[in-house]
């Protein structure tokens, strides 16, 4: 696993600590266990892509450095119980379960039936392993251990589950990327004498935990309105349109702002009717709401500024 070596090499390089265990384990498994799809891109430090859904859903294997990040955070030592909210197709735990050895635990689950028969696929031979389907992650998953020391949620969330944090023992802790769906702040809360402090670990861009909120949803009245007038605010800023254009803009998004109860054809029949604006308007919308994603561990990169991420958005 020469590759492997070297991609761990780049990313503690790049100022990211890599404990030893973590590179060890990682240097034991291969990435084919655990998906079908190309996975060179996780060699340059990219998410490797395991599920996609019918209507554009995916999900990955985390970027390297993000994995390093996680596991180094989890602080994770032999005989330990671990829980991980989200599969993340078998990787992630096979490789916390090398780390805690034959005396630790790791308990998964995932809101997907789909993504659950892949990881048990994925997972066979791995007894220590207990891969979980559950209808929701707000509701705690029946015979689920009362007490909790190590849980990491590895999809965005607005909030934790009061059930986990109400389970976590002293000393012990949830990481997990709390924000939107855009983008997400990583959080480590640990209980110390009965009280959950939080702690940030920085910036991320994490997708949901269901595989089915990472489908792409059209966009309501609304949320086209807004988009439009903060894209009118930064052409404003950077002089990059004339008035007349920005004013045009802004009639479109107050009359955008008077559909908030529209049916969806309705919607539709409006933007086609104001096509030749969207289409002028989607690179600059492109630039804007597209993260700066590092890649510390890519053999080319050059700036390790910018968002640490997880997934490929839809």
């Amino acid at each position: 696993m020469e590759e492997m070596r070297q991609l761990l090499d780049r990313i503690s390089d790049s100022g990211i600590e890599v404990p030893q265990p973590v590179r060890e384990a990682m240097c034991q498994l291969h990435l084919e266990q655990f998906t079908t799809y190309d996975f060179d891109g996780f060699f340059h430090d990219r998410p490797v892509v395991f599920m996609e859904t019918e209507n554009g859903g995916v999900k990955t294997i985390s970027a390297p450095h993000m994995i390093v990040t996680l596991l180094h955070h989890l602080e994770l030592m032999p005989g330990q119980e671990v829980l991980l909210v989200g599969s993340k197709g078998g990787y992630l735990a096979a490789l916390v379960a090398t780390i805690v050895g034959e005396e630790g635990k790791v308990i998964v689950i995932d809101p997907s039936e789909e993504i659950v028969r892949h990881t048990a696929n994925a997972l066979v031979g791995w007894p220590t392993i207990d891969l979980r389907h559950v209808e929701s992650i707000d509701v705690a998953p029946i015979e689920l251990p009362g007490e909790l020391s190590r849980v990491l949620i590895t999809g965005s969330v607005p909030v934790v589950p009061s059930w986990m944090e109400e389970r976590i023992v002293e000393g012990g802790f949830v990481i997990a990327p709390i924000g939107d769906h855009h983008s997400q702040e990583l959080m480590k809360n640990e209980r110390q004498f009965d009280v959950l402090h939080p702690t940030s670990l920085g910036p991320v861009s994490f997708g949901p935990v269901d595989i089915v909120e990472s489908e792409p949803q059209p966009l309501t009245a609304l949320e086209i309105a807004d988009l439009i007038e903060t894209l009118i605010e930064t052409c404003h800023e950077m002089e990059l349109c004339e008035a007349e254009e920005l004013q045009r803009l802004g009639v479109i998004a107050d009359e955008l702002r008077t559909m908030m109860d529209a049916e969806e054809g309705d919607l539709e029949t409006f933007i086609t009717a104001h096509m030749q604006d969207f289409v002028q308007l989607w690179p600059m919308i492109q630039l804007m709401f597209a993260p700066t994603l590092a890649r510390p561990g890519d053999v080319n990169q050059d700036d390790d500024s910018g968002f640490f991420f997880d997934e490929f958005k839809p």
